[in-house]
C-alpha cells in the first residue's frame, strides 16, 4: 500500500483526488483506524483479544462508513483482521489490498493528516512497514497557517502549530530517508506549479503509467461538494495560494513562524 501524510491544508487532498483519478490507484476518504490500530498493537500482547478489540474499533470508528466502508463490509474487515499475521503492518495492508481489489484497481492507499502526529507510534509499532510507499507533501507553514486559520477549526493556532509542523515533518524525513527508494516527498508550492511534472514523478513512483485524466478536476470525488474549505478542489490546479504570506500575513505572525519552525523552514527551502 501507499501513505500520503502531510500537515492539514498542505494539498494532500488535492493530491490524493490526483491520485484516485488514476485508473489503478484509489484513496478512500480519510480514515481514522490506522493510529489506534498502531497502539493497540504496541499495547495488547493477546492476539485474541487484541484482534477483537482491532475488528471492534476499525468498523465502530466515526470515519468507517464514509471511508472504508465504501468498499468493504464489515465481515470483509473481521476476516483481513483475524486471518492475518497478528502484526499492524500486514493487517493495515492486507485491509487496503481488499479495497483495491473491491475499487478494481491495483493499489490503494491512506491519506489522513492527522496521523502525522502520531508518527513514533507508526514506527514503533511497525505499522508503516520499509516496503510501504510513503509520499510527503510540506507547504511553507506561513501559507500554511493563512489556510488554516482561515477554516475557524481553533483560534489560537499562531501560538502553536508551527512548532508541531516542524517537527512531524522533519521526523517523518529524517525516519524516511532511511528508506529512500519508498520515500517521494513533493513541495506543494511544486505541485501546484508544475501539476502535470509532479503527477508524473507520482505515477512513475508508484510504478504505474501517468494519464492526463489525474489533472481533470471533474475526476475528482463529489464528496468535498460544499465544504467551504475544499472549494478550490474542483479548479484547475493553480498557484492562487503561493506566498500568500507576503500581502495577507502581519509580521508578528511570520516572526512566530519562523521562531517555530526555523529549521524545517531551512531544511524544506522555505527560509527566504
Amino acid at each position: 500500500m501507499f501513505y500520503i501524510f502531510g500537515s492539514p491544508r498542505s494539498g494532500t487532498t488535492l493530491l490524493a483526488q490526483c491520485i484516485s483519478s488514476h485508473p489503478d490507484l484509489v484513496v478512500p476518504d480519510e480514515t481514522d483506524f490506522i493510529v489506534p490500530l498502531a497502539f493497540l498493537i504496541n499495547r495488547v500482547r493477546d492476539e485474541a483479544i487484541g484482534r477483537e478489540l482491532i475488528f471492534k474499533m476499525i468498523v465502530s470508528s466515526n470515519r468507517f462508513s464514509a471511508s472504508l466502508g465504501q468498499y468493504v463490509s464489515q465481515k470483509d474487515i473481521r476476516a483481513c483482521v483475524f486471518d492475518s499475521a497478528y502484526d499492524a503492518n500486514t493487517i493495515v495492508n492486507v485491509i487496503y489490498a481488499k479495497l483495491a481489489e473491491a475499487a478494481g484497481r491495483k493499489k490503494a492507499g491512506d491519506k489522513s493528516p492527522n496521523d502525522l502526529m502520531s508518527m513514533r507510534m507508526l514506527i514503533e509499532s511497525g505499522t508503516l512497514g520499509g516496503a510501504d510507499k510513503v509520499i510527503h507533501v510540506v507547504r511553507d507553514i506561513r501559507d500554511l497557517m493563512l489556510s488554516l486559520n482561515r477554516t475557524g477549526w481553533a483560534e489560537d493556532f499562531d501560538e502553536y502549530f508551527p512548532r508541531i509542523w516542524s517537527s512531524t515533518n522533519l521526523y517523518l524525513k529524517y525516519e524516511m530517508e532511511k528508506a529512500a527508494e519508498n520515500y517521494l516527498l513533493i513541495r506543494y508550492e511544486d505541485f501546484v506549479a508544475y501539476p502535470a511534472r509532479v503527477l508524473t514523478g507520482v505515477a512513475q513512483f508508484m510504478d504505474v503509467k501517468y494519464t492526463d485524466g489525474m489533472l481533470r478536476p471533474e475526476n475528482r470525488s463529489t464528496r468535498y461538494h460544499g465544504v467551504s474549505h475544499h472549494s478550490n478542489l474542483y479548479n484547475e490546479i493553480n498557484t492562487g495560494s503561493v506566498r500568500q504570506f507576503e500581502t495577507a500575513m502581519t509580521e508578528e505572525s511570520r516572526e512566530k513562524c519562523r521562531r517555530q519552525a526555523g529549521e524545517a523552514m531551512q531544511a524544506f527551502g522555505y527560509a527566504e
